[in-house]
């Protein structure tokens, strides 16, 4: 499989997206088209490897297999806050809050 392949593959089932909810982002009538990408069986044009990089947040080079640094979008004003009270938590307590986070996610 290629880096493209399996990077796809991860950023989406990390964001708990399905192939069809990616492929309706990028505006494409068939998730198979999308699923071959993941397969390793074709690859996309370059304009939607673009689109593709906007909508999982990293680079194309990331994608690609160019480069290994996933570069995160900036944070903005909440989630700095949110970060600096989970920074001044203990361990047991950071582990309470993931917890919990994960639970409102699986809602």
């Amino acid at each position: 499989m290629s880096v493209l392949a399996e990077r796809l593959r991860h950023l989406r089932e990390d964001k708990g997206w399905s192939q069809t909810y990616v492929a309706e982002r990028l505006g494409i009538k068939r998730s198979s088209t999308y699923a071959n990408w993941e397969y390793g069986i074709r690859d996309p044009d370059t304009e939607t490897l673009v689109k593709l990089a906007q909508i999982f947040e990293v680079t194309t080079d990331y994608l690609t297999g160019a480069s290994d640094h996933v570069q995160f979008p900036p944070l903005d004003e909440l989630d700095r806050k949110l970060f600096q009270a989970i920074r001044s938590l203990n361990n047991e307590d950071k582990e309470y809050v993931l917890g919990f986070i994960q639970r409102i996610k699986n809602k």
